[in-house]
């Protein structure tokens, strides 16, 4: 059975709440109260109704305790934190590859996805693993690591979406160095900005190999919509990453 074929099976209750227990359990959740209570409650809801719509509204008064009245246009904790549940479990996944099951969080809902994968696939990639630094702002005026900051979101995003890649970030290093599991890339990028004009110099480093440069690459850009150019740099970025390392878009394995 390949990898395409083992998504479509659609994972037991059990399965589901065994993998989300372990993964709870682990030092990168055991740490992450708010987190682990956000997952546990739309694992739940997921599992009970398959079909269910969960709303910020429902979050919010469940897991982090808001009144009736809770108004999410001016309250934002549960797309704050969607965003670093998100993070948090690429960082468990590059650490902890699935065995049978893995949660998925997409972008633009709270309804988890559950894959199941074999045992053998969850490999795949492994030897195609990226530690991305956060992006470095070289500009005196701090504002500007907060694009930067955004920015290295944006690609951590785009690169997690291809399973054959294990992404890492910085904040499961001592993590990653404990298991003795050393990433194989190192990419690097620093960012300077002068009015609306931003010039990015991005490095791909084979750290674990002889230490060869894979991808050396200038980007600019005019900043007219942040989040929009965010996202075109980090779309960008994704498409030479993967050239660089000589992934076929034929055989990726996204998720959407």
């Amino acid at each position: 059975m390949d990898l395409e074929e083992s998504t479509l099976l659609a994972p037991t209750t059990a399965a589901v709440n065994h993998h989300l227990d372990q993964a709870l359990s682990s030092p990168l959740f055991r740490k992450a109260e708010r987190q682990s209570r956000f997952l546990r409650f739309v694992v739940n809801v997921a599992l009970q109704s398959p079909q269910a719509t969960i709303r910020e509204f429902d979050i919010a008064v469940a897991v982090y305790d808001r009144r009736p009245d809770y108004d999410p246009r001016t309250d934002p904790i549960v797309r704050v934190e969607a965003a670093r549940l998100r993070a948090r479990l690429r960082e468990y996944y590059a650490v902890t590859p699935p065995e049978r099951v893995r949660i998925d969080l997409p972008k633009g809902g709270y309804l988890p996805q559950f894959v199941s994968v074999e045992e053998a696939s969850a490999q795949i990639g492994s030897d195609l693993s990226i530690l991305v630094a956060p992006f470095r702002s070289l500009s005196p005026d701090p504002r500007d690591q907060t694009f930067c900051d955004g920015l290295t979101e944006e690609v951590v995003d785009k690169l997690a979406q291809d399973r054959r890649l294990r992404v890492i970030t910085q904040s499961a290093v001592a993590w990653i160095e404990h298991s003795g599991r050393k990433p194989r890339f190192l990419l690097e990028a620093s960012v300077r900005k002068a009015g609306a004009e931003v010039r990015l110099a991005l490095h791909l480093l084979e750290v674990s190999g002889d230490g060869s440069m894979r991808l050396s690459k200038i980007y600019q850009s005019t900043i007219d919509d942040v989040f929009a150019i965010q996202e075109r740099l980090a779309e960008e970025i994704r498409g030479d990453i993967t050239a660089a390392l000589d992934i076929h878009e034929t055989d990726s394995e996204s998720i959407h």
